[in-house]
């Protein structure tokens, strides 16, 4: 079953990312040396943890040059390229680079950034999930 939706986790502190049923299943055939089940790649390719884009600047360039080299089996110097230009986008979530399928989804969403019109982008939806806050009196002392 596809899951379409990019789930950003404060209280699990994860990010699940969005997927394609069939693309989990050729990751599976094509490695079953690495991974036991499908459930195990899921586990390992699409659920990560929030501490992996902890730094923004370097997250982003890193999973800039994840999507066009692994995903879109672009250069290595075309990932540079778009890799150096997204690097100081600091509206622009490393999370999201990191759910995009090919470049042209993350196109799109660059496009609504610049727009300001996210509600636009359809794509995949985006959920986060934030750990509540808690609240305490502040005792003053006069």
């Amino acid at each position: 079953m596809d899951k379409d939706i990019l789930i950003i986790s404060e209280k699990d502190q994860k990010a699940y990312l969005p997927y394609k049923y069939k693309d989990v299943e050729e990751i599976y055939n094509k490695n079953k040396d690495i991974y036991s089940s499908i459930d195990d790649v899921i586990n390992k390719k699409y659920i990560l943890p929030l501490n992996n884009f902890k730094h923004s600047i370097s997250s982003r360039f890193r999973e800039t040059i994840n999507l066009v080299m692994k995903k879109e089996h672009g250069s290595f110097f075309k990932a540079v390229d778009l890799a150096f230009e997204l690097m100081f986008k600091y509206n622009l979530n490393p999370i999201i680079i990191a759910a995009c399928r090919n470049l042209e989804e993350l196109d799109i969403y660059l496009d609504c950034l610049d727009e300001n019109e996210l509600f636009d982008f359809n794509c995949f939806k985006i959920r986060f999930e934030v750990a509540p806050k808690l609240y305490t009196k502040e005792v003053r002392e006069y």
